[in-house]
């Protein structure tokens, strides 16, 4: 080995060191950039999303309407599927309102 050389690969690892800890910190300036605009992202969609309910409490209406209907032409299959359906929707509101408050 030359005397003379020890500088200049000192010198180019100094320099590929630097570059590498620029790219480095530019990768991770990207990865804290994607992270926010996707938290971002989420905050505006829990916002701005109202899930609409409605359609819980048509169904729940409908098998009200069903099980009065059925109790009174005294179908039991009917009233038994009115009935699963009321429970269903009640839960189903239940879950979602737990979910998103």
């Amino acid at each position: 080995m030359i005397k003379g050389d020890t500088p200049f690969f000192y010198q180019k690892a100094k320099e590929t060191e630097q570059k590498f800890k620029e790219k480095v910190y530019l990768m991770k300036r990207k990865i804290k950039e994607i992270k926010k605009s996707a938290n971002d992202v989420k905050e505006k969609f829990h916002r701005k999303s109202k899930i609409s309910r409605t359609g819980n409490y048509v169904s729940i209406i409908v098998g009200l309407l069903l099980l009065m209907m059925s109790w009174s032409t005294q179908i039991e299959w009917l009233i038994w599927l009115s009935t699963i359906s009321i429970f269903s929707n009640i839960l189903l509101l239940t879950i979602q309102k737990k979910l998103y408050f």
